[in-house]
Order: C-alpha cells, then sequence, then structure tokens
C-alpha cells in the first residue's frame, strides 16, 4: 500500500534524525495500538519526545532538513509541555511530538519493535500505551477507547497489576476496571 509506504518512509526520516540528535523519544498513537493488537488506519505519527529549552534551536535545524516545521511552535510546546507538528516536506504526513511524558517515567520504560523489515524501533510499552490511551478517552476520544479493547484482547501479555496501579495514579483506574470487564465478555464464547 502506497500510503503505509510513506508512512514508514516518514518513519524512518523522524526516527534517525531524532536518533542523531540523542534525545530521548518513543512512538505512540494509532501506530503502536496496531502494534498491540487493535488495527487501525492512521494517517500520521505520533511521539512522545523529551526536550527541553536549550535544544530547541539544534531540534529546529535538524527537522527543517526534511519537515517542515515552526520554532516558535517547538518552544511553545517545550514552554507549555504540549504538541507541535512537522509535515514530512517529501510524503506530506504529519507527525505530532508530545513533549514530555503523559505517564510518569514512561520513556524510561521504551521497548525496542520491529514493524516491518529488520529496523526496530523505540516504542511506548504496552502498559504506558494503555495507560495513555485512558487519559485521551478521558479526554473524549472515541478511537482510544476502541484501542484499549483491542489491546486487552490481544494475547500479548502485559502488567495488569502495574497498570492498575498507575490507573489508579493518574485517576484512570474505574475507566481500566470498565474497559477490562468489557474486554472479558468480548472474549467470552
Amino acid at each position: 500500500m502506497e500510503d503505509r509506504g510513506s508512512l514508514e518512509e516518514s518513519l524512518q526520516r523522524v526516527v534517525r534524525c531524532l536518533r542523531n540528535l540523542d534525545l530521548k523519544f518513543h512512538l505512540t498513537g494509532g501506530i503502536v495500538s496496531w502494534v498491540y493488537g487493535e488495527p487501525r488506519f492512521t494517517q500520521d505519527l505520533d511521539l512522545v519526545i523529551q526536550l527541553n529549552r536549550a535544544e530547541t534551536d539544534r531540534v529546529a535545524a535538524a527537522l527543517e532538513q526534511d519537515f517542515h516545521v515552526d520554532k516558535e511552535a517547538i518552544e511553545e510546546a517545550v514552554r507549555l509541555n504540549s504538541v507541535f507538528q512537522a509535515l514530512d516536506k517529501e510524503t506530506l504526513i504529519k507527525i505530532d511530538f508530545h513533549v514530555g511524558e503523559a505517564v510518569p517515567g514512561e520513556l524510561g520504560r521504551t521497548v525496542w519493535l520491529k514493524f516491518s523489515g529488520e529496523e526496530e524501533y523505540p516504542v511506548v510499552s504496552k502498559e504506558d500505551a494503555l495507560l495513555s490511551k485512558l487519559l485521551w478517552i478521558e479526554k473524549g476520544s472515541h478511537k482510544s477507547r476502541a484501542d484499549v479493547i483491542g489491546m486487552l484482547l490481544a494475547s500479548e501479555p502485559f502488567d495488569k497489576a502495574f497498570v492498575r496501579s498507575m490507573a489508579a495514579e493518574l485517576g484512570v483506574e474505574k475507566l481500566f476496571d470498565r474497559l477490562n470487564r468489557e474486554a472479558d465478555l468480548d472474549s467470552g464464547p
């Protein structure tokens, strides 16, 4: 599929750029939901990135080689721990850079996975992906609800006690328990 090829091209470009900058980051969002059990079409890439004010100039300069990016938007995202975007000049794939961790410690639990081919990519752990999606559900994301159910139904194991504990810390434990019960009902005979 041509769109998937474009997404992979953009993925390779942005990962190469961020690794060359030696920044802490990982993939999250729709592409990771697909990896962890909820196949769905995604037209953009999402990354969580650790970034400080002193790094914005060099990050903007590096990204500008292959992406349309606004340095002021990067600075604002760093200041507010929010999101800035880049647009791949070649593929026109949009990339959302989420500055700062939504789930405390998530960048320290990054895993490396292959999507296709032999190249491995830094990816949010399944536990942190679930927690992040629970937070997005609280903000009104309907796609995230389906993502969580799909990840709960997937055969890949995860540390349910850790997710429950962190969900309680983040104020989404009841939501996690409710979706976990729904997933159990969906997997029944």
